[in-house]
């Protein structure tokens, strides 16, 4: 898979993880609308960052966790290696 779609990837997973940790942790919680969406956008962000430190912390002893991020592949990045959908482009001709 290429590294850059697998990077998607393995952003994406925890981010939705993350969202979903943070609604259930609010459910229940009596607030009004706006005050819900700041509540699940402050704690979707924290549950976000944790479950990626933490599903990466346990993938380097047991490599199989990885799913949990979408695909126990690391992306690997190179030096002078320039990726993405328009990766041979100059940015002026985008």
């Amino acid at each position: 898979m290429h590294d850059l779609i697998l990077s998607w990837i393995r952003t994406a997973v925890p981010a939705a993880a993350g969202s979903l940790i943070a609604w259930l942790t609010t459910k229940g919680i009596d607030v009004d609308a706006e005050e819900a969406a700041a509540l699940i956008l402050a704690v979707g962000g924290a549950c976000t960052a944790l479950y990626q430190v933490v599903v990466s912390t346990l993938q380097r002893r047991w490599p199989v966790v990885g799913v949990l991020l979408g695909s126990t592949k690391v992306p690997v990045y190179r030096a002078g290696r320039r990726e993405g959908v328009h990766g041979d482009l100059p940015l002026h001709r985008l």
